[in-house]
């Protein structure tokens, strides 16, 4: 392999990745500059970490093309609206999207079906079938390549299950679900925090994180942050007890 395959190999594992582990990767491919062989050589750099019992789960969100106006999700052909990683690895031999209306994921490796089975069942964008979701409950990690930790989509989750005030659409919306020999439609809740006058800041969790929990690390060159998926979620529910509205600020009118 060519040398930039074997520089992330080397910032991947010090940055705290290991044969076995799960992770949610979220990416900016051009943060880490130029690489020979682009996306492929930093995606088989990090599977080759992770190994045969690892897995790897990508964002294939739609929000950006699944809206109010036009609320139709096609499941085959909607592309990722995060990133070109999240989209290479949506096309990748062996992975798998769940099915979700504006957060599917993809997922490839040794507990693919277990991180997208059902999602189609769930009615919000993280709920209890999400791969996110279940990323938290089995103790994964969370990898920010060259994001920011605004971009820490999980922590949409921790609002949602919390139940913050704010989250949600008062009511839910008719989406279609146009799959690869059906389609039909579904009640849906999206995510409806900017509609209730607030940005998000979840940055935050810096503030109440340990280094056990998130570690600022740099991948070919790239600032990014390992975050350990329980300790995320733990730490956030215990910040937004105390007070609900710590990860959000109201828009400025």
């Amino acid at each position: 392999m060519n040398k930039d395959y074997n520089i992330l190999k080397e910032d991947l594992m010090n940055a705290g990745l290991q044969k076995g582990d799960a992770v949610l990767l979220h990416s900016s491919y051009k943060s880490m500059g130029g690489l020979e062989g682009g996306i492929e050589t930093f995606v088989n750099a990090l599977l080759s970490v992770l190994g045969d019992t690892g897995t790897l789960i990508a964002p294939a969100f739609t929000f950006s093309y699944v809206t109010e106006d036009k609320p139709v999700f096609d499941y085959v052909n909607m592309p990722s609206c995060v990133g070109a990683i999240s989209e290479y690895v949506r096309h990748m031999d062996g992975a798998k999207r769940s099915i979700n209306p504006t957060h599917s994921c993809s997922v490839i490796g040794a507990k693919r079906d277990f991180y997208v089975a059902g999602h189609q069942n769930d009615r919000t964008p993280i709920g209890e079938n999400s791969p996110i979701y279940k990323l938290y409950k089995e103790g994964g990690k969370i990898l920010m390549l060259g994001c920011s930790l605004n971009s820490n989509t999980s922590m949409h989750g921790v609002e949602e299950h919390f139940r913050t005030s704010y989250v949600f659409d008062d009511v839910p919306k008719k989406y279609t679900m146009v799959m690869e020999n059906e389609t039909y439609d579904i009640d849906y809740f999206r995510h409806y925090i900017t509609q209730h006058g607030y940005h998000t800041k979840f940055a935050r969790v810096e503030e109440i994180m340990d280094d056990k929990g998130l570690r600022k690390v740099e991948i070919h060159g790239a600032p990014s942050y390992m975050i350990d998926a329980d300790s995320l979620w733990k730490t956030s529910f215990k910040a937004l007890e105390k007070d609900e509205f710590f990860f959000v600020h109201p828009i400025e009118k």
